[in-house]
């Protein structure tokens, strides 16, 4: 049985992932936002621009949450090496805070959250309408005040395929250089076989 049998992507290039039925999905990552930070006009704001963007897709999309365990310990390194130095109030300080964080890391609490919005679209031109779309939408959502929104390019999908597909590798690692090359997993675009 060969991978592409049961992955469920067949390819990836120009920003866009390949279903084996032919779907073609695009996406944009946002960054955290936190409305709990900004004011009732703003959170009104964001709220209101989030939902005008969104209601003006005409393809199917989906929201996807993903997580990544973040790896503290050279952190905790500099910490302690700081603490060596360090005298006074600002040791105690400085000693409460190497504590809270050597919890946090201990409970499992210390993750990064990343967003997608991916969409699907079928069709000999749907990586060009994918593309024409997104980037309007991608300005959209940048007109919301603090709000980050990338188009997704190759890099950004590995990352996202790193994660799904090694969680727990993914605290200790960064995503290999050819990890979407990976002659078993991916079928070749056809205008790198030319």
């Amino acid at each position: 049985m060969a991978a592409q049998d049961w992955l469920p992507l067949q390819d990836l290039h120009d920003g866009c992932l390949v279903r084996p039925d032919g779907a073609v999905v695009a996406g944009i990552q946002i960054a955290p936002y936190s409305l709990s930070l900004k004011s009732a006009r703003e959170q009104s704001q964001a709220i209101a621009g989030l939902w005008a963007a969104l209601n003006g897709l005409t393809v199917p999309w989906q929201w996807l949450s993903m997580y990544r365990p973040v790896d503290l310990d050279h952190y905790l390194t500099t910490l302690d090496a700081q603490l060596a130095t360090t005298d006074g109030r600002r040791r105690m300080v400085l000693r409460d805070y190497i504590h809270w964080v050597s919890q946090m890391v201990r409970a499992g609490e210390t993750v990064e959250r990343k967003y997608y919005l991916l969409c699907t679209r079928t069709g000999p031109d749907a990586v060009n309408d994918h593309h024409a779309a997104l980037r309007t939408l991608e300005t959209n959502l940048g007109r919301i005040r603090g709000l980050q929104a990338t188009m997704m390019d190759d890099a950004a999908w590995r990352e996202l395929l790193f994660l799904t597909f090694h969680a727990s590798q993914a605290a200790v690692e960064t995503v290999p250089d050819g990890f979407a090359r990976l002659a078993p997993l991916y079928h070749t675009h056809p205008a790198e076989e030319a």
